[in-house]
């Protein structure tokens, strides 16, 4: 069982692997910043945008939420009527990107907004995996998945080969037997770098009905 687990792993690992990619190739640079009185300005603001694909307009809408204060860009650069420190604006900035930019599925940072009716999707490019934007990401640096634990997650989508698969805290976990939609309580069999297998010890009662 435990060899079946391993090639059960490496085969996840290869489905990944080429829509992972690309994140490589996206570089995503630092914000690099000067003060101005009272005001911080990100003087390299539209290569960021460039590279994250986005409308400079719904990253200052965020900024100018998650900040409280006047924010507007002024040719590449952006001017925040506010002292920030580069920690303060690299934590809003990954905030933006973990839930506008990054693929939910398989990590990539070449995807694009979709509207669908009042849905908002993050479509990957890469994978193919649509889901509707969360406003607040979940998933924290800290958190991890770690073998022989149980945890409760979603199955959101069906691979190739008939196994389900979710995200939870930031890994892709491959589920044999699990149906798309089905809620299910799973043991964490093996873990390898941010994906993992996991085995159904509980399905969701009402969904048995």
């Amino acid at each position: 069982m435990t060899d079946d687990y391993e090639k059960l792993l490496e085969k996840a690992k290869g489905v990944l692997s080429s829509s992972t990619k690309n994140i490589d190739r996206l570089k995503i640079p630092d914000p690099e910043i000067i003060r101005e009185g009272k005001a911080t300005i990100i003087r390299n603001f539209q290569d960021i945008v460039d590279i994250i694909n986005r409308d400079p307009e719904h990253i200052i809408k965020f900024l100018t939420r998650e900040f409280g204060t006047n924010i507007v860009q002024n040719g590449r650069r952006l001017i925040i009527n506010r002292k920030l420190t580069l920690e303060e604006l690299l934590d809003k900035m990954n905030e933006y990107i973990n839930t506008y930019v990054r693929c939910y599925e398989c990590g990539s940072l070449d995807t694009e907004i979709q509207k669908s009716g009042r849905i908002s999707l993050l479509v990957c490019k890469a994978c193919g995996a649509q889901h509707p934007i969360h406003s607040v990401r979940e998933v924290k640096d800290d958190e991890t998945v770690e073998e022989g634990k149980e945890y409760v997650v979603e199955i959101t989508e069906v691979g190739s080969s008939g196994e389900g698969r979710t995200t939870y805290k930031g890994y892709t976990i491959f589920v044999p037997g699990a149906k798309k939609g089905e809620t299910v309580k799973i043991r964490i069999k093996k873990v390898k770098n941010d994906v993992a297998i996991g085995e159904i010890i509980e399905r969701d009662k009402q969904e048995k009905k």
